[in-house]
């Protein structure tokens, strides 16, 4: 399994999407103790850490057995879709989540 980064890193231009991203690990993992956080990291499953593709999810997190990875976009850049289908495709059991986080 590759080794996770620093958290801290950003997963786009936008300022409003860095910050909800921080706000949601400091919730992840002060809150629900989530584990194996990852940030804009190739995509992995939960049951062997196995690399299942070469995107990378803005946001992934083990929590309570399951995987989840997480995109982050605006109501305009239309890449959401596309990036949620290849997630699904990669890792079935994992449960994806699609934030729009408006521009300002």
């Amino acid at each position: 399994m590759p080794r996770p980064l620093k958290t801290g890193r950003p997963i786009s231009p936008s300022p409003r999407q860095n910050a909800q991203l921080q706000r949601d690990i400091k919730y992840l993992e002060d809150e629900l103790g989530a584990t194996n956080i990852r940030v804009n990291q190739q995509q992995l499953t939960l049951e062997n850490g196995q690399r299942v593709g070469i995107n990378r999810p803005d946001l992934q997190f083990d929590y309570k057995g399951r995987r989840y990875d997480v995109e982050y976009d605006s109501p305009t850049s239309g890449r959401g879709p596309g990036h949620q289908s290849r997630l699904t495709a990669n890792d079935p059991e994992a449960t994806i989540i699609r934030i729009i986080i408006p521009e300002e």
